[in-house]
């Protein structure tokens, strides 16, 4: 504990660079552009899965039709 104090207390080790001239870099950069690809993909990707889902009624909307076409006579006496 008392060697970090005495580090942290040395205005030698520890160098706070000026605000105006600090950038991401490339480093940065290359970072946000991958995330961004990604991104770009995984939407893709998840409409392309949307499409291809199928959407059947609802378990009351299936029976309604079954007891509504029953009673229209339309069925064997």
């Amino acid at each position: 504990m008392v060697a970090v104090a005495s580090l942290l207390a040395d205005p030698k080790v520890i160098t706070v660079p000026d605000p105006d001239t600090v950038s991401p870099g490339f480093l940065g950069f290359a970072v946000m552009f991958l995330l961004a690809i990604a991104t770009v993909l995984l939407i893709r990707s998840m409409v392309g899965h949307l499409r291809k889902v199928r959407y059947l009624p609802d378990p009351e909307d299936n029976t309604s039709r079954t007891t509504s076409g029953s009673t229209s006579g339309s069925g064997p006496a």
